[in-house]
Protein backbone atom coordinates (compact mmCIF):
# COMPACT_ATOMS: atom_id res chain seq x y z
CA UNK A 1 0.00 0.00 0.00
CA UNK A 2 2.80 2.25 1.22
CA UNK A 3 4.78 2.03 -2.78
CA UNK A 4 0.89 2.75 -4.20
CA UNK A 5 0.83 5.95 -2.23
CA UNK A 6 4.33 6.67 -3.31
CA UNK A 7 3.66 5.98 -7.03
CA UNK A 8 0.81 7.79 -7.32
CA UNK A 9 2.77 10.85 -5.57
CA UNK A 10 5.09 10.60 -8.19
CA UNK A 11 3.27 10.38 -10.77
CA UNK A 12 0.95 13.55 -9.70
CA UNK A 13 4.25 15.56 -8.96
CA UNK A 14 5.26 14.78 -12.76
CA UNK A 15 2.03 15.60 -13.88
CA UNK A 16 2.22 18.93 -12.26
CA UNK A 17 5.83 19.45 -13.15
CA UNK A 18 4.09 19.18 -16.75
CA UNK A 19 1.61 21.51 -16.83
CA UNK A 20 3.73 24.22 -15.35
CA UNK A 21 6.50 23.50 -17.95
CA UNK A 22 3.27 23.99 -20.57
CA UNK A 23 2.58 26.96 -18.96
CA UNK A 24 6.11 28.49 -19.01
CA UNK A 25 6.14 27.29 -23.16
CA UNK A 26 2.58 29.00 -23.57
CA UNK A 27 4.30 32.07 -22.40
CA UNK A 28 4.93 34.81 -25.11
CA UNK A 29 7.00 37.59 -25.49
CA UNK A 30 6.52 40.36 -27.73
CA UNK A 31 9.60 41.30 -30.01
CA UNK A 32 9.77 43.67 -32.74
CA UNK A 33 12.62 43.44 -35.84
CA UNK A 34 15.63 45.09 -34.56
CA UNK A 35 17.59 45.00 -37.77
CA UNK A 36 18.81 42.36 -40.45
CA UNK A 37 22.53 41.84 -40.45
CA UNK A 38 25.04 39.54 -42.02
CA UNK A 39 27.30 37.20 -40.10
CA UNK A 40 30.64 38.08 -40.58
CA UNK A 41 32.02 34.25 -40.08
CA UNK A 42 29.13 32.38 -41.90
CA UNK A 43 28.61 35.34 -44.20
CA UNK A 44 24.46 34.41 -43.77
CA UNK A 45 21.90 36.57 -43.20
CA UNK A 46 20.59 37.36 -39.76
CA UNK A 47 17.75 38.58 -38.24
CA UNK A 48 17.43 40.09 -35.04
CA UNK A 49 14.56 40.52 -33.09
CA UNK A 50 14.26 42.56 -29.91
CA UNK A 51 12.07 41.92 -26.88
CA UNK A 52 9.53 45.28 -26.33
CA UNK A 53 9.90 45.03 -22.51
CA UNK A 54 13.63 44.15 -21.56
CA UNK A 55 15.44 44.52 -24.84
CA UNK A 56 16.31 40.70 -25.06
CA UNK A 57 18.32 39.98 -28.50
CA UNK A 58 17.22 37.13 -30.48
CA UNK A 59 19.25 36.59 -33.43
CA UNK A 60 17.98 34.10 -36.27
CA UNK A 61 19.72 33.11 -39.15
CA UNK A 62 17.61 32.68 -42.25
CA UNK A 63 18.11 32.54 -46.29
CA UNK A 64 18.86 35.05 -48.24
CA UNK A 65 15.76 35.55 -50.07
CA UNK A 66 13.49 35.77 -46.68
CA UNK A 67 15.87 38.38 -45.51
CA UNK A 68 15.83 40.36 -48.41
CA UNK A 69 11.85 40.67 -47.90
CA UNK A 70 12.26 41.57 -44.19
CA UNK A 71 15.08 44.11 -44.77
CA UNK A 72 12.92 45.47 -47.82
CA UNK A 73 9.72 45.82 -45.64
CA UNK A 74 12.15 47.32 -42.57
CA UNK A 75 13.04 49.91 -45.07
CA UNK A 76 9.86 50.78 -46.75
CA UNK A 77 11.10 49.69 -49.95
CA UNK A 78 7.86 48.62 -52.68
CA UNK A 79 9.13 46.53 -55.26
CA UNK A 80 7.16 47.24 -58.71
CA UNK A 81 5.40 44.30 -58.44
CA UNK A 82 4.16 41.66 -55.11
CA UNK A 83 6.83 39.43 -54.27
CA UNK A 84 6.21 36.26 -52.52
CA UNK A 85 5.35 37.53 -49.10
CA UNK A 86 3.83 40.28 -50.13
CA UNK A 87 1.28 38.00 -52.51
CA UNK A 88 0.71 35.91 -49.32
CA UNK A 89 -0.47 39.06 -47.77
CA UNK A 90 -2.68 39.42 -50.65
CA UNK A 91 -4.41 36.47 -50.75
CA UNK A 92 -5.29 36.48 -46.88
CA UNK A 93 -6.66 40.00 -47.68
CA UNK A 94 -8.97 38.74 -50.23
CA UNK A 95 -9.96 36.60 -48.14
CA UNK A 96 -10.75 38.73 -45.59
CA UNK A 97 -8.78 36.79 -42.92
CA UNK A 98 -6.93 38.35 -40.05
CA UNK A 99 -3.35 37.77 -38.95
CA UNK A 100 -3.21 37.90 -35.31
CA UNK A 101 -0.02 37.35 -34.60
CA UNK A 102 3.58 35.56 -35.83
CA UNK A 103 5.19 33.46 -33.41
CA UNK A 104 8.39 31.39 -32.87
CA UNK A 105 7.68 28.88 -30.57
CA UNK A 106 9.92 25.95 -30.68
CA UNK A 107 13.46 25.79 -30.59
CA UNK A 108 14.21 21.85 -32.00
CA UNK A 109 17.30 20.42 -33.04
CA UNK A 110 18.73 23.52 -33.53
CA UNK A 111 16.17 25.05 -35.87
CA UNK A 112 13.35 27.44 -34.54
CA UNK A 113 9.62 26.43 -35.54
CA UNK A 114 6.93 28.95 -35.42
CA UNK A 115 3.26 29.73 -36.44
CA UNK A 116 1.25 32.35 -37.88
CA UNK A 117 -2.41 32.66 -35.63
CA UNK A 118 -5.01 33.36 -38.33
CA UNK A 119 -8.21 34.24 -38.04
CA UNK A 120 -10.55 33.26 -40.72
CA UNK A 121 -14.44 33.46 -40.82
CA UNK A 122 -14.74 33.69 -37.27
CA UNK A 123 -12.50 30.58 -36.47
CA UNK A 124 -9.02 31.22 -35.36
CA UNK A 125 -6.00 28.44 -36.76
CA UNK A 126 -2.74 28.25 -36.69
CA UNK A 127 -0.28 27.86 -39.57
CA UNK A 128 2.96 26.20 -39.20
CA UNK A 129 5.53 27.81 -40.88
CA UNK A 130 9.35 29.18 -40.62
CA UNK A 131 9.96 32.12 -38.68
CA UNK A 132 11.43 34.25 -41.71
CA UNK A 133 8.24 33.64 -43.22
CA UNK A 134 6.37 34.48 -39.99
CA UNK A 135 8.44 37.51 -39.57
CA UNK A 136 8.29 38.96 -43.07
CA UNK A 137 4.50 37.95 -43.71
CA UNK A 138 3.22 39.67 -40.04
CA UNK A 139 5.66 42.76 -40.89
CA UNK A 140 3.51 43.33 -44.28
CA UNK A 141 0.31 42.56 -42.15
CA UNK A 142 1.29 44.69 -39.42
CA UNK A 143 0.51 41.77 -36.89
CA UNK A 144 2.59 41.66 -33.89
CA UNK A 145 5.58 38.89 -33.37
CA UNK A 146 5.95 36.71 -30.44
CA UNK A 147 8.71 34.22 -29.04
CA UNK A 148 7.90 32.09 -26.67
CA UNK A 149 9.89 32.62 -23.18
CA UNK A 150 11.81 29.47 -23.31
CA UNK A 151 13.01 29.98 -27.01
CA UNK A 152 14.15 33.71 -25.68
CA UNK A 153 16.01 32.03 -23.15
CA UNK A 154 18.03 29.80 -25.27
CA UNK A 155 18.73 32.19 -27.74
CA UNK A 156 22.26 32.54 -29.03
CA UNK A 157 24.93 35.65 -29.03
CA UNK A 158 23.87 38.33 -31.76
CA UNK A 159 27.03 37.92 -34.02
CA UNK A 160 29.69 39.96 -33.23
CA UNK A 161 30.31 43.57 -33.96
CA UNK A 162 28.27 43.64 -36.13
CA UNK A 163 25.97 46.34 -35.25
CA UNK A 164 27.61 48.10 -31.83
CA UNK A 165 27.99 51.58 -31.75
CA UNK A 166 31.27 53.41 -30.29
CA UNK A 167 31.29 56.63 -28.40
CA UNK A 168 30.71 58.57 -31.18
CA UNK A 169 27.64 56.42 -32.83
CA UNK A 170 26.15 56.73 -29.48
CA UNK A 171 26.33 61.27 -29.19
CA UNK A 172 23.76 60.14 -32.13
CA UNK A 173 21.52 57.93 -30.91
CA UNK A 174 22.87 55.31 -33.76
CA UNK A 175 24.17 52.39 -34.49
CA UNK A 176 25.84 51.55 -37.80
CA UNK A 177 27.49 48.41 -39.72
CA UNK A 178 29.90 48.25 -42.70
CA UNK A 179 27.45 48.19 -45.96
CA UNK A 180 29.55 44.86 -47.15
CA UNK A 181 28.62 43.51 -51.24
CA UNK A 182 26.93 40.88 -49.28
CA UNK A 183 24.53 43.23 -47.19
CA UNK A 184 24.11 45.59 -50.23
CA UNK A 185 23.03 42.35 -52.39
CA UNK A 186 20.51 41.60 -49.33
CA UNK A 187 18.91 45.09 -49.32
CA UNK A 188 18.39 44.99 -53.15
CA UNK A 189 21.18 48.24 -53.07
CA UNK A 190 23.19 49.64 -55.79
CA UNK A 191 25.31 51.34 -53.17
CA UNK A 192 28.35 49.22 -51.50
CA UNK A 193 29.85 52.16 -50.12
CA UNK A 194 29.20 53.61 -47.09
CA UNK A 195 27.62 52.58 -43.80
CA UNK A 196 24.46 51.20 -42.67
CA UNK A 197 22.35 52.72 -39.79
CA UNK A 198 21.10 49.15 -38.55
CA UNK A 199 19.27 51.02 -35.53
CA UNK A 200 18.02 54.44 -34.45
CA UNK A 201 17.63 55.14 -30.68
CA UNK A 202 14.15 57.02 -29.69
CA UNK A 203 14.48 60.71 -29.20
CA UNK A 204 18.06 61.14 -30.32
CA UNK A 205 19.44 63.64 -32.48
CA UNK A 206 19.91 61.78 -35.02
CA UNK A 207 16.06 60.99 -35.39
CA UNK A 208 14.66 64.32 -34.98
CA UNK A 209 17.35 65.14 -37.75
CA UNK A 210 15.70 62.42 -39.61
CA UNK A 211 18.13 59.22 -40.04
CA UNK A 212 16.13 56.17 -39.92
CA UNK A 213 17.00 52.84 -39.76
CA UNK A 214 18.11 51.37 -43.40
CA UNK A 215 19.72 54.82 -44.42
CA UNK A 216 23.07 54.46 -45.51
CA UNK A 217 26.01 57.12 -44.67
CA UNK A 218 28.42 58.21 -47.18
CA UNK A 219 29.53 61.33 -45.97
CA UNK A 220 30.52 63.55 -42.94
CA UNK A 221 31.49 66.80 -43.50
CA UNK A 222 32.64 66.02 -46.72
CA UNK A 223 34.49 63.16 -45.66
CA UNK A 224 33.98 60.04 -47.19
CA UNK A 225 33.09 57.04 -45.23
CA UNK A 226 34.12 53.77 -46.16
CA UNK A 227 33.19 51.56 -42.77
CA UNK A 228 31.71 52.32 -39.07
CA UNK A 229 35.13 53.25 -38.08
CA UNK A 230 35.65 55.74 -40.99
CA UNK A 231 31.99 57.19 -39.15
CA UNK A 232 33.08 56.97 -35.85
CA UNK A 233 36.04 58.98 -36.22
CA UNK A 234 34.92 61.45 -38.79
CA UNK A 235 32.46 62.10 -35.72
CA UNK A 236 35.26 62.29 -32.91
CA UNK A 237 37.26 64.62 -34.88
CA UNK A 238 34.46 67.31 -34.78
CA UNK A 239 34.14 69.43 -31.64
CA UNK A 240 30.87 70.70 -30.32
CA UNK A 241 29.14 72.55 -30.54
CA UNK A 242 28.50 72.23 -34.06
CA UNK A 243 26.51 71.19 -37.20
CA UNK A 244 27.56 67.72 -38.84
CA UNK A 245 26.59 67.62 -42.34
CA UNK A 246 25.47 63.99 -43.60
CA UNK A 247 25.51 63.07 -47.06
CA UNK A 248 23.26 60.19 -46.67
CA UNK A 249 21.14 57.80 -49.24
CA UNK A 250 17.15 56.87 -48.33
CA UNK A 251 15.42 54.54 -50.25
CA UNK A 252 17.75 54.56 -52.85
CA UNK A 253 18.00 58.64 -53.20
CA UNK A 254 20.63 60.34 -52.21
CA UNK A 255 19.86 63.54 -49.45
CA UNK A 256 21.78 65.62 -47.42
CA UNK A 257 21.05 65.81 -43.43
CA UNK A 258 22.06 68.29 -40.86
CA UNK A 259 22.46 67.41 -37.07
CA UNK A 260 22.92 70.02 -34.10
CA UNK A 261 25.97 68.44 -31.81
CA UNK A 262 25.78 69.74 -28.48
CA UNK A 263 28.43 69.92 -26.51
Amino acid sequence: MKSIRCLAFLIVAFAQASELSAAQDAVLVETKVKTVTVDPYSQSPVVILEAVTDKKLLPIWIDVPEARAIAMELEQVKPPRPLTHDLIRNILQKFGAKLNRAAVNELRNNTYLAVLSLTVNGREIEVDCRPSDAIAVAMRMKAPIFVSAQVLAKSKPVPAESGRAGRAQTKLGIQAQDLTAELAKLLDSLQERGVLVAAVEAKSIAMKAGIEPGDIITKVNDKTILSAGDLESAIEAVKAPTQLKLEVIKKGKPTTVAIDLPL
